[in-house]
């Protein structure tokens, strides 16, 4: 063989072997993320990038792997919310990414892992759960970015692409430049949330709320005007909101060895990382019932109990509709057009298009609305919260408290409607009520004279918490 020849076999051998190493570099690799499709309309991101030394989402609790991490990837995560976090996109050190997510999703290992019925195969009760989740986000703090359907150069499904994929977008009610918000501090950062104009305190206050869940109500001016430091308007991918709620989320994380403050320093749920609470107060919201309401996760994967109206109208087991009359009384129905007006039309046309996704069924298109419900939640008869044992008080014992057919800030989970994960905190809750009517009689207009129980102390001591530290 001649010197060249041989040159040139030399050279063949070794760009094979380049490309074999190339080949097995790029195998080793993660899958790469599709990421914002290149037809997309190209936006600008409003998020400050996070320092160089961030914090990035942890759990203080190190708890176990969740059943969802066997098949939702980080990898489909950001394929599906490449313009999370005000259009950075998923960044561990930001509200929003798939740690986030499933650090979140450890504290409620149910959340797409439940299959407690046989309509559906077990892995279509897992997508369909994550599904509903994703679309209650997309219309609640997503982009939301209409213009692309009027986009000539786009067909109506890579409308949809550009659209859909607009998830888990804002962190403040009204998005950046909100107008709860300085001026001065728009919200391009999860700290500017701290301080809020008069509207946006979004505070409830009774009696009985001001000793649960009391305002902050301290005050500062900028420029001449008054601003706010309690402030419990939306936060989060499903917007956290009101104080009660805010205060409510406060004693689950208790109830998990997480002490934080909420009531005083709301906008903690955007910047605490540890857990991150900005997807953990959205998952609560979602997998947690509210007397008379059951939880968004226990209606789409079938395990509630619907009136006898409504199930012979169809809603009954897995279905999605209900699940808008749960987070904002929205029943309109779906629209005709692309992408439709905001409320419950968009969150249907979501929840189909995530099926879609992952190749589930969404269901029959009349229980994807709540429009055609016959009965509200409350059509169930059952208890929702405790209050004072009216009847009682004249007794010489301690006083006590009782379920009452109504709502309170302390939650009854009836045991014929509710999972046994909510009702084995119905003990707890009694104590709460009990303490505060000792702490602050006041409050319910007791005194000894026309509640003599008061004369009579409990045997254990008690606490506002319901915990003993």
């Amino acid at each position: 063989m001649s010197y060249r020849l041989k040159l040139a076999s030399v050279c063949l051998s070794a760009r094979f072997l380049l490309r074999a190493m190339i080949v097995i570099f790029l195998l080793l690799l993660p899958p790469l993320t599709k990421g914002i499709p290149e037809f997309c309309p190209k936006r600008d991101s409003f998020a400050k990038p996070p320092d160089e030394f961030c914090e990035t989402a942890s759990d203080p609790n190190k708890l176990p792997r969740s059943p969802i991490e066997k098949w939702f990837t980080k990898e489909m995560f950001e394929d599906l919310f490449p313009k999370a976090n005000l259009g950075h996109g998923p960044d561990d050190c930001l509200p929003y990414s798939y740690d986030a997510f499933v650090i979140a999703a450890r504290y409620f290992p149910d959340f797409g892992a439940a299959h407690p019925n046989k309509a559906y195969k077990p892995k279509e009760h897992h997508a369909r759960d994550v599904a509903a989740f994703f679309a209650h986000a997309l219309q609640e703090t997503g982009e939301n970015d209409v213009s692309v359907y009027n986009d000539t150069d786009l067909t109506l499904d890579q409308a949809h692409e550009c659209f859909y994929r607009g998830g888990f977008y804002n962190w403040f009610e009204r998005g950046p430049n909100s107008s709860f918000l300085l001026p001065t501090f728009p919200g391009f950062s999860p700290i500017d949330g701290k301080r809020c104009v008069p509207e946006g305190q979004y505070c409830k206050k009774d009696p009985v709320l001001d000793f649960w869940y009391p305002c902050n109500d301290e005050t500062e001016s900028h420029m001449n005007q008054t601003y706010h430091r309690g402030c419990y308007f939306g936060r989060g991918a499903l917007q956290l909101s009101w104080n009660y709620n805010y205060g409510l989320f406060q004693q689950f994380l208790l109830s998990r060895n997480v002490k934080v403050d909420l009531v005083n320093n709301p906008n903690l749920v955007m910047t605490k990382m540890s857990p991150p609470l900005a997807m953990l107060a959205s998952l609560w919201f979602y997998m947690t019932p509210q007397p008379p309401k059951p939880s968004m996760h226990s209606i789409v994967v079938g395990d509630w109990r619907p009136s006898p109206k409504n199930r012979r109208a169809g809603f009954t087991g897995p279905v999605f509709g209900p699940t808008s009359l749960v987070i904002n009384n929205e029943c309109g129905g779906e629209d005709p057009e692309e992408p439709g007006g905001p409320g419950e039309s968009r969150r249907i046309k979501a929840f189909k298009w995530f099926c879609n996704y992952f190749n589930v069924p969404a269901g029959p298109d009349r229980s994807l609305s709540c429009k055609g419900m016959l009965d509200g939640f409350d059509a169930v008869q059952h208890t929702y919260s405790w209050h004072p044992d009216w009847g009682n008080m004249w007794q010489a014992k301690p006083c006590d408290c009782a379920p009452a057919p109504y709502g309170g800030p302390l939650p009854y989970y009836d045991p014929k409607v509710y999972p046994h994960v909510f009702t084995k905190e119905n003990d707890r809750n009694r104590l709460r009520c009990v303490y505060s009517l000792y702490e602050s009689p006041e409050t319910f207009r007791l005194d000894e004279g026309n509640s003599p129980c008061l004369k009579h102390k409990p045997k254990i001591r008690l606490t506002k918490t319901g915990y003993r530290n």
